[in-house]
């Protein structure tokens, strides 16, 4: 299943099962089926399980248990809440009361030694619910009962009116408390906490002369009309910078190649260099002068050398076997161009699939805050007290719904990647480009007719993998500082397995689709005949993976750099700005996300191109089947034809003079 010969190899005939793919007619084929029915049947199971999972979530949880937190007694705080039957202090009406308060102060302090942390909804200590946290310290009990008479505010159980030096009945000692996230927690605990993050964020406030996280939310605030205007910048910068790299493809791929080829040996040439000068005076020095240090910095520099040539040599013998291949390069780069041309409205595609993504992730955290507090009221009948405990069958409900939640965000992803691929293969193999229609309408069309099952088939492997990752994950947590140096080891190799595993097939897929967008294959069949196709053209896959994809990065470096030089002016002059770096900061952030969604778009392009091509080789000849690709696609293949058959030509010539010779 090779190409044909003008792409540089034999054309092989076909199986019996290469004879049964369908043949392109001007155009990605029209005459599909539904695929992958029963993956797609199953997925709808599962997003109806979800529904019904989020049903129960909603009617059984109580989100402000987690905001806000929960007392000893099942009231949540800042809410109106219903008796429980056998805790006579709870159905207590907390509005306003929005912060929780542990009365052993040493709670917080016992969580910092063991990492440990609760549930929510089941400290083991007596917590109330207040309106402010203690700011005072007060050390006798008319000083907490004054206190409590002038603030409106216990700092014991609601059942005792006046003072006890109890822990289990009131705040014992009273020290001041700073409220974070809705939590009192004792300023001595909220120091050492400082302390142990580090000192960076205590310079800048040393420096600044205040707190450098009320500085930071300042200058977001009064800058965020120019962040907005960079933005804009950003967005202009990545659509010239797509310009660009369809018209100067050729000038910027072969001056990074001879950019780095031109650093790697002038890192070797100065690697020699520096180990030559410290030999010689290391040689030239008297034997009671020449110290260790001196000798391992002289034997330092020659690794470096000996690395560095190491480096350049295979770099050059790498870009001397794919030069042909670079060729290659530089033309998808200017088709992709083309297409995008074409049909720029692609351009725009990440942007409605970010929107979608966001809506969507939004709304399934929500829906895990509703299950992870929906725990059900369990009474200590000794102490009337109550925890909220979950139900062991919501614990598998909980790995139910992450398992969705990472299959749906893998879908919508893998809807985006169909889309353009489809969009680019109709570009390509349409031979009158004005009757293209609207292929983005035409691909949206074909995933909800035909191709909603393989999609959901592809993003459920990677949401398996991701499955996986994320346990590992957790287990590695669990095990942190228990497990000795091997088994830490091992779990992290693992990671990177499943790490690059998700990588590879996260690039399959979406060759995959791009070959059920040309065809309208199942997935395993696309994805079989991308993986062939991938090994065939190997060194081409390597060149556009490599030099192709630090062309791009370069590319959102550069649309950061424009950002980062104009946004430099925009800021110097602003007087109540402290810190500069923080609205570039964040401008740059926007600038390298905008110039991602532009040219990740490029990135698919060029990949459906590529396939496109190789499948265009194969399926015809240019004589009795014409080639779908653009002239000047055709003419790279016949100047890399040509150039072929004459290195054949002379190879066949020498070995013939050899034999005369003989």
């Amino acid at each position: 299943m090779g190409c044909s010969s003008c792409c540089g190899k034999t054309k092989t005939t076909k199986t019996e099962e290469d004879e049964d793919w369908p043949e392109l007619e001007d155009g990605p084929i029209a005459d599909r089926q539904c695929r992958d029915v029963v993956f797609l049947i199953i997925f709808i199971l599962y997003l109806g399980g979800m529904v019904y999972v989020a049903y129960r979530g909603v009617s059984q949880g109580d989100p402000y248990r987690l905001v806000y937190g929960v007392d000893s007694w099942g009231n949540v705080c800042d809410r109106k809440n219903t008796p429980i039957p056998g805790v006579p202090l709870s159905g207590r009406d907390m509005s306003g009361k929005k912060r929780t308060l542990h009365l052993d102060p040493g709670y917080y302090t016992e969580l910092l030694k063991t990492h440990i942390i609760p549930s929510f909804s089941s400290d083991p200590d007596i917590v109330v619910c207040l309106s402010h946290c203690p700011n005072e310290t007060l050390s006798s009990s008319a000083e907490v009962d004054a206190y409590m008479a002038r603030t409106n505010t216990s700092l014991c159980r609601y059942d005792t009116s006046a003072y006890v030096s109890d822990d289990d009945i009131c705040l014992t000692p009273v020290k001041p408390h700073t409220s974070v996230f809705w939590r009192c927690i004792p300023d001595s605990v909220v120091m050492m906490v400082k302390g142990m993050s580090g000192s960076f964020t205590s310079l800048l406030s040393g420096i600044s002369g205040g707190s450098f996280t009320q500085k930071v939310i300042s200058d977001l605030k009064n800058t965020w009309v120019e962040i907005l205007y960079l933005a804009a910048i950003a967005f202009g910068t990545s659509v010239v910078v797509v310009v660009l790299m369809w018209l100067l493809a050729a000038v910027i791929i072969w001056m990074l190649i001879f950019a780095v080829i031109a650093f790697s040996i002038g890192a070797s040439g100065y690697s020699w260099y520096c180990w030559y000068r410290f030999d010689t005076r290391y040689k030239g020095l008297p034997a009671d002068q020449q110290t260790e240090a001196e000798r391992e910095r002289t034997q330092t520099w020659l690794i470096y050398a000996a690395v560095t040539s190491a480096i350049t040599l295979v770099l050059l013998l790498v870009l001397l076997i794919m030069r042909k291949r670079i060729q290659l390069v530089v033309q998808l780069f200017k088709e992709a161009g083309k297409a995008l041309k074409c049909v720029p409205c692609l351009l725009l595609q990440p942007v409605w699939t970010l929107l979608i993504l966001v809506g969507t992730v939004g709304g399934l955290v929500l829906i895990a805050v509703y299950i992870e507090t929906s725990g059900q009221p369990n009474v200590n009948n000794q102490t009337q007290t109550v925890s909220y405990e979950m139900e062991k069958s919501w614990e598998y409900v909980r790995w139910y719904h992450i398992f969705g939640f990472l299959w749906i965000s893998a879908f919508i992803v893998a809807c985006q990647d169909f889309v353009i691929a489809s969009a680019i293969a109709t570009w390509y193999f349409k031979r009158d480009k004005s009757s293209m229609g609207c292929p983005i309408a035409t691909a949206v069309w074909r995933i909800i007719r035909y191709h909603m099952g393989s999609i959901a088939f592809g993003s459920f492997i990677i949401a398996v993998v991701r499955l996986a990752r994320l346990i590992l994950a957790y287990i590695q947590s669990r095990l942190r500082g228990k497990s000795g140096p091997v088994v830490d080891f091992v779990l992290k190799v693992l990671q990177c397995c499943l790490w690059c595993f998700e990588k590879f097939l996260a690039y399959l897929n979406r060759n995959a689709y791009i070959e059920i967008a040309i065809f309208g294959h199942s997935f395993c069949t696309g994805a079989k005949k991308a993986f062939l196709l991938i090994l065939e053209n190997a060194l081409r896959v390597a060149a556009i993976n490599s030099i192709g994809d630090f062309v791009l990065f370069l590319g959102k470096l550069s649309t950061m750099a424009v950002v980062l030089v104009v946004g430099n002016e925009f800021f110097q002059g602003h007087e109540d700005v402290n810190f500069v770096f923080v609205p570039l900061t964040v401008s740059c952030a926007f600038a390298y996300a905008i110039s991602h969604c532009f040219l990740l778009v490029y990135e698919i392009t060029i990949d459906t191109i590529f396939l496109c091509f190789c499948e265009d080789c194969k399926e015809n000849d240019g004589i009795n089947k014409p080639y779908y690709m653009s002239t000047d696609l055709l003419n790279y293949m016949q100047k890399t034809s040509k150039i072929m058959n004459m290195d054949k030509q002379k190879k066949k010539k020498k070995e013939e003079t050899d034999l005369a010779t003989v």
